[in-house]
């Protein structure tokens, strides 16, 4: 018994080491990519790319299910984007809220006869509708079938090049379009798709621009948390993914591909519950599958605010559901493991499944170990509180480099915040890592039991103050 559990500890503690490690490592390549993507944007003006009658339109593709609380301001924000020819294609997937209503009173709704391609099969479209007040706005009412259903319906219905896809529980920044898409016209032969950086809010409705009063924080330590989260997420991850070419996720709440792509590789795929991870997936599959020079890249400008959740029982929720997505992905992609997928199937999947996959197990037996430590008398707690200080202060390094990244990228933050983030960074090992370790053991059960349900955390209640 004693050998198995020094076993188990030397494990888990070489785990440790291989994950910060690979972290440590992806933060020097995320720096190199924002530092020339701050350059880049510094020196490319947008108001050219704006008024340029050869800037690429964009159909923007809004699937929506009971977003009656934030539906007016998400659609708003978006029919402000700054860009010179885009269409919204809204799909409201059956809602049983007002959502529907909603979109009338906003729009000024009015039906119409509007061809529909049906590359995709759907659940069946019962209406279509064009806003009076805003010809470029679309939208379809069609029985639910699931978000994946809804952007399928949408995709049918899209005139243009390259397609959008965005939340409606997400409130975008005028340029989030503008900025991105400068990377398509820069390289339109290779880039098939670009993603952006979201931010997470209780409430993202309030203080959406980092230009209007540089408030991006709340007074609320879960957002708090949640907010680094994100920042390492979109900034350390991504943005070094980006840079090494094998990005394995971009964002279901703002993704730009190419239509021809998605038509090519059919569409979103109703068999999972978060379609944003498997579409990546298929899509790096299919273009190394078939030989192709492409691109998937990951921006540091922020492009929104999202709502994330506002009680631990809704947080666990959400990463339970991205958790039980990421296994069945993985395991759906397997055979990408291999030579002949290149950095994609011998760096990119292997590093997703080392420190996504095998973070439950490995904190499961780093648990077991040590209660076999108490057991045999083998524990000592100064080592151990010395062990999770490193710990601690290691995860606030990260933060810390993210922080920094978007503070280069965007001066968004006042300086309150930064210190807020800062001291704050040490202490999230000990008081948000067990809610998510808890959503991972969820996710990974459901995953095993074959669990597919939806389990969506409810909306947040309009809250006052900030």
């Amino acid at each position: 018994m004693l050998q198995l559990d020094l076993i188990a500890t030397a494990v888990s503690f070489a785990y440790l080491l291989l994950v910060f490690g690979s972290y440590a490592l992806l933060l020097i390549f995320a720096a190199l990519d924002n530092a020339i993507h701050t350059r880049d944007a510094r020196s490319e003006s947008l108001d050219a790319l704006e008024t340029s009658r050869f800037t690429i339109p964009v159909s923007v593709l809004v699937p929506v299910f009971n977003e009656a609380p934030l539906i007016t301001q998400t659609l708003a924000a978006l029919r402000a984007l700054r860009y010179p020819e885009l269409e919204l294609v809204v799909v409201d997937d059956g809602s049983s809220d007002d959502t529907l209503d909603q979109l009338a009173s906003a729009l000024d709704l009015v039906p119409i006869v509007r061809f529909e391609r049906q590359i995709i099969k759907t659940e069946p479209v019962r209406q279509v509708l064009r806003s009076a007040i805003d010809p470029r706005v679309i939208v379809i009412v069609k029985d639910n079938g699931g978000k994946a259903d809804a952007l399928n319906a949408a995709l049918n219905h899209a005139r243009y090049r390259y397609v959008c896809c965005v939340d409606g529980d997400t409130v975008y920044l005028p340029d989030a379009l503008l900025q991105n898409m400068r990377h398509v016209m820069r390289d339109p032969r290779t880039v098939v798709g670009v993603t952006g950086h979201i931010a997470v809010a209780t409430r993202p409705e309030n203080g959406v621009s980092p230009h209007e009063g540089r408030a991006l924080l709340e007074n609320r330590l879960l957002s708090n948390f949640q907010h680094m989260e994100y920042l390492r997420s979109f900034l350390n991850n991504r943005l070094a993914w980006s840079r090494l070419n094998f990005m394995l996720c971009a964002s279901g709440a703002f993704a730009i591909w190419r239509r021809d792509l998605l038509e090519q590789i059919g569409g979103f795929s109703r068999e999972f519950t978060c379609e944003d991870i498997e579409l990546t997936f298929r899509a790096h599959e299919y273009l190394l599958r078939t030989g192709s020079e492409y691109r998937i890249l990951s921006t540091p400008q922020i492009v929104a605010r999202t709502e994330g959740p506002a009680t631990v029982r809704a947080l666990i929720a959400q990463r339970e559901r991205w958790q039980r997505v990421t296994f069945e992905t993985l395991w759906r992609y397997r055979r990408i493991v291999r030579h002949r997928y290149g950095i994609v199937g011998l760096v990119g999947i292997p590093f997703y499944f080392v420190t996504e996959a095998l973070a439950t197990p490995m904190e499961i037996l780093a648990l077991v170990s040590l209660g076999i430590g108490v057991w045999l008398g083998l524990f000592e707690w100064q080592i151990y509180l010395v062990l999770l200080a490193t710990m601690a202060f290691a995860n606030a390094i990260l933060t810390t480099g993210a922080v920094l990244l978007e503070d280069i990228s965007t001066r968004a933050y006042r300086i309150d915040h930064i210190a807020r983030l800062i001291v704050l960074g040490p202490l999230e090992l000990a008081l948000y890592r067990p809610i998510l370790a808890w959503a991972r053991l969820l996710g990974f059960w459901r995953f095993v039991r074959g669990d597919r349900s939806w389990r969506k955390f409810a909306r947040n209640p309009r809250l006052t103050g900030r």
